[in-house]
């Protein structure tokens, strides 16, 4: 006859080894015998009441708001809750993705050389905008790599410097033109006459570019502002600074901080029902 209280201590003994083994390894599987994590669902999972994060042997951790939803923040972070502020789209309206700006000190200094008073092309080479031999360059700072998701995108852009002309004589000058190039096409340009018309010397101007570009190919495009300057005005050989200061003797009226130049760039796109570019970034 078997001892009843031995049966039951044999049983109890036994689900006590099995769970110490399951557990023990530190990985449950769920419908899989090689789990391989700590809990290795293989199937549908439901939840039924609510999810906390972060939490310890001390405390439950944090539980996600309404809107909230869980994001994650790559390989041996945990998941976060986030709100993602995305505003309802009207797949025939243009939206606002991306701003961005940026400024430099390091602008141009563009000597005597000129490119000729040519007239502009739209799509024209930045070769063939700066002449031979060139005159003028890229403001490297400036040069910006943008992706487009969506062919139909319109890019503006936004470009703002100063203009100094390291000169001594009235009535001289110079033409300077500035354009935006994407992939070394022009896609907008403005002269300007930069010129001394009393006794002030070294005159200086505000210049301002806005323009945009569209039906770009989706990709990477690379987008760059040059400066050339295109004619003397009464045999003007002095130095033009373009977001620099074209003279840095003791007695300039202009600092390269003064002068620095920007560039601003705005992306508007229709939503495209094949981005699977992510909305949020953690």
């Amino acid at each position: 006859m078997i001892n009843r209280q031995m049966y039951k201590t044999t049983i109890i003994s036994g689900l006590f080894c099995m769970l110490v083994s399951v557990f023990g390894q530190a990985q449950v599987g769920i419908n899989t015998s090689t789990p391989q994590a700590g809990l290795d669902v293989q199937g549908n999972l439901g939840v039924r009441k609510k999810i906390y994060l972060g939490g310890n042997d001390t405390t439950t951790g944090r539980l996600g708001q309404k809107g909230t939803v869980l994001v994650s923040q790559g390989a041996g972070l945990p998941p976060v809750w986030k709100v993602l502020r995305v505003p309802p789209f009207d797949p025939f309206l243009y939206f606002s993705f991306n701003t961005f700006g940026i400024q430099t000190q390091n602008g141009l200094i563009i000597g005597n050389v000129t490119s000729g008073t040519n007239i502009y092309t739209d799509g024209q080479s930045l070769a063939s905008f700066l002449g031979s031999p060139a005159s003028g360059n890229t403001i490297n700072d400036l040069t910006q790599t943008i992706n487009i998701n969506n062919p139909a995108s319109v890019l503006v852009f936004s470009f703002e410097t100063i203009l100094h002309s390291n000169s001594n004589s009235t009535y001289t000058g110079a033409d300077i033109a500035c354009g935006v190039f994407v992939d070394n096409a022009l896609k907008g340009v403005r002269v300007y006459t930069l010129n001394q018309p009393d006794t002030s010397i070294r005159p200086f101007y505000t210049f301002n570019l806005i323009t945009a570009a569209q039906n770009l190919s989706i990709g990477s495009h690379t987008v760059k502002v040059a400066c050339t300057r295109r004619a003397n005005i009464n045999n003007f050989t002095g130095n033009i600074g373009v977001g620099k200061s074209a003279y840095t003797g003791s007695s300039t009226n202009l600092n390269d901080f003064m002068a620095q130049s920007s560039l601003t760039i705005e992306s508007y796109e229709k939503p495209n029902t094949s981005n699977t570019t992510p909305i949020y970034v953690p």
